[in-house]
């Protein structure tokens, strides 16, 4: 269950940078230094972002690494 409310809350944190900011999905994996589908498939599961990914996704969204598991509001 956890694990379904972070990615959840991930997916929320991308989605609001994107409205934002008007950059999309793609620009943040370009960032990261990762294939679109490699930052699709860790962003929807079923694999998971490793923690120096998180913490460099947070860097870029513009938020800590604890505000990213938790829902935006």
């Amino acid at each position: 269950m956890t694990q379904t409310v972070s990615t959840t809350a991930i997916q929320e944190r991308v989605a609001l940078f994107v409205t934002r900011t008007k950059k999309d999905r793609r620009y943040i994996a370009e960032q990261m230094g990762m294939p679109i589908s490699t930052f699709y498939t860790k962003l929807n599961g079923p694999s998971e972002f490793s923690f120096s990914e998180g913490k460099r996704l947070a860097e870029i969204i513009g938020c800590t690494v604890d505000e990213m598991f938790i829902r935006p509001s």
